[in-house]
């Protein structure tokens, strides 16, 4: 059985996601859960993404290995003979990092707009008021989301006497 090199990035995909699934799995069983918490408990969210994330990733695995591989679509506006734009990879990298760094001190609320906010403008939104107001609307939203109706903490950081 030979693979490809297109099969190969596949492969290494499908391989990472498969990891990412399973660490997401092991991870959850590390998450206090409270004694009084119902059905819908903190440890519900992660463990529904990681298995489907690992269920997904091992059939895509297992259809790599059988030799399949995907064709893009013709309506992708991607030309695969192109270079990889570093620059863009790097900020999406970046602004997913400032998420990481900034959770804890900062709090969910302003970290996840600006990374938001970051990955908007390096996808190709334009850089104005409108794309920093929608970056805090879905933060918020989503904290407040998680936070009241499903009871799972996040971090609120420099907002803890306002939210």
């Amino acid at each position: 059985m030979t693979i490809s090199v297109k099969n190969k990035g596949e492969l290494v995909f499908a391989g990472l996601t498969l990891a990412t699934g399973i660490f997401i799995l092991v991870g959850t069983t590390f998450i206090n859960e409270p004694v009084a918490a119902s059905n819908v408990g903190p440890r519900f969210m992660p463990y529904a993404i990681g298995t489907l994330l690992t269920i997904a990733s091992a059939f895509v695995v297992i259809d790599v290995l059988r030799g399949n591989s995907a064709s893009p679509e013709e309506g992708e506006l991607v030309d695969p003979t192109l270079p990889m734009n570093k620059r863009r990879v790097a900020m999406l990298l970046a602004s997913v990092l400032a998420f990481a760094v900034l959770l804890e001190p900062a709090g969910y609320v302003i970290a996840c707009a600006l990374s938001f906010f970051g990955i908007a403008v390096t996808l190709g939104a334009r850089l104005s008021w409108r794309v920093g107001v929608a970056s805090i609307a879905l933060s918020f939203a989503i904290y407040l989301l998680f936070t009241r109706p499903l009871g799972i903490f996040l971090p609120p950081g420099v907002l803890a006497g306002i939210l």
